[in-house]
């Protein structure tokens, strides 16, 4: 599983990406990727699983584990 953690570095979402990075550790490694326009997106094998720039939030704990999950 190829997981992918686009965040902006303009509004220094790099804290965020980390945890989460961090909490999806036992599921595989997931790669950071510095974007910018306020982004969060997180996409598995090449599609996109969570984008706050489409919900306009971010998402909340153990939201992405289960969404991976299901």
């Amino acid at each position: 599983m190829n997981i992918s953690i686009e965040y902006c570095i303009e509004w220094n979402y790099e804290p965020r990406a980390l945890s989460l990075r961090d909490e999806l550790f036992l599921l595989g490694t997931a790669a950071l990727k510095p974007g910018a326009r306020g982004a969060f997106e997180i996409i598995v094998d090449g599609v996109l699983l969570f984008s706050k720039l489409e919900l306009d939030r971010f998402p909340n704990d153990g939201e992405i584990i289960q969404l991976l999950k299901g």
